[in-house]
């Protein structure tokens, strides 16, 4: 069986869509586990949240091993969705800073894991020094790059080009954002592909671009070959929040058992419109997902 961890802190959020507003815990982390929990994967999470929060670990599924590292404060977030456009989203945050730094984590035992899902929600999360003490495990390097590019303007989130992407590239195996982040990352606006191509440039073996309902892009450095992965239609559309988490997740489990993008791309499109499908977080299983992939072919033979 395969072994994951990840790594990054959990949120408190608040779920505004449809004039209904709940409350709710957030993080990719969290998101991420919830995946591995029904791919019944081993996992373990290393995750920053206040002490007087600790009640939130209760979330986590119960088969999921936590390292929590506890801090002043627990980062706070708003989505908010002004329509039934999943692709539109206003956030609203309270950011403490809450690194986690190689003290944290040296005495983690993390020799059996096969990959590393790093899931920082804002730029100082997982310093740079940290990602090169992991690196150093030999472990693959799994980054969902968006907290890097997270900045407050008030008490909204926009987001920034980030200058030091180079650095940490290097360490990373595998790099995912979203269509927004990555007309930002370059401080300029390219094709898909060619933003893919340049960020691979500087180390990772694959860049995955996710675009909502558009589908995602996904380009292999080691094969020179950009994929163009669809998006499965939604039954309806509940809970759009933790959509790139969870699809970051899929992937990289899926990863782990075959090394085709486009079959891994399909998978994870798969798992995130079941989720999409849902309030929460995933709540699927693995043959669910392999149904929406084959339904998905045969309706697509159907067609032509």
């Amino acid at each position: 069986m395969s072994n994951i961890t990840l790594i990054g802190p959990i949120t408190k959020d608040i779920i505004i869509k449809n004039n209904s507003t709940y409350n709710s815990i957030g993080g990719a982390v969290y998101y991420q586990s919830r995946v591995m929990e029904h791919l019944k994967i081993n996992t373990k999470a290393i995750i920053t949240l206040s002490k007087s929060d600790e009640q939130l670990l209760k979330a986590f599924p119960n088969n999921i091993k936590l390292f929590p590292i506890f801090t002043d404060e627990t980062i706070k977030f708003q989505n908010i969705y002004p329509d039934n456009n999943p692709n539109n989203r206003i956030q609203k945050a309270h950011i403490p800073s809450n690194p986690i730094e190689v003290k944290n984590i040296a005495s983690i035992d993390l020799k059996d894991c096969d990959a590393l899902l790093l899931g920082p929600l804002c730029p100082y999360d997982i310093p740079l020094e940290t990602i090169e003490y992991l690196s150093k495990l030999k472990i693959p390097i799994y980054l969902g790059l968006q907290g890097y590019l997270r900045h407050l303007k008030g008490d909204e989130i926009v987001l920034r080009p980030w200058n030091a992407f180079k650095k940490f590239l290097k360490f990373v195996k595998i790099l995912f954002m979203d269509e927004n982040e990555s007309a930002t990352i370059l401080g300029k606006q390219l094709p898909l592909n060619e933003v893919a191509k340049i960020l691979a440039s500087f180390g990772p073996e694959e860049v995955i671009i996710t675009q909502g309902s558009n589908g995602s892009t996904i380009y292999s450095k080691k094969l020179d070959k950009t994929y163009k992965i669809p998006a499965f239609s939604p039954k309806k559309i509940e809970d759009p929040t933790g959509l790139g988490d969870t699809y970051m997740a899929a992937y990289a489990a899926r990863k782990l058992e075959i090394e085709d993008p486009r079959m891994c791309g399909m998978f994870a499109s798969a798992a995130s419109v079941i989720k999409l499908e849902n309030k929460g977080a995933f709540n699927g299983n693995i043959k669910l997902i392999h149904e929406r992939c084959k339904n998905y072919s045969k309706n697509r033979i159907s067609a032509h």
